[in-house]
């Protein structure tokens, strides 16, 4: 968690701006920790869910791709 947040506060944020989040189907939990820190920054987010992921969340933001295990 603690490069997620190093990357978000990084990130140029624009207008036109979005993360987008894997999220293993089999832990959504975790969302709820995931979601209040991405919403610090921003209300555009895609989440997507894929049963069996070998990770618990994928994050994407940008050109940059965080892997939460």
């Amino acid at each position: 968690m603690e490069e997620f947040e190093k990357v978000l506060k990084s990130h140029t944020w624009t207008e036109e701006s979005t993360i987008r989040v894997l999220l293993n189907s089999n832990n959504k939990g975790t969302i709820k920790e995931i979601l209040p820190r991405i919403r610090k920054y921003t209300n555009a987010v895609v989440i997507n869910y894929q049963e069996d992921l070998q990770t618990v969340a994928q994050i994407y933001i940008g050109d940059r791709t965080i892997t939460l295990a």
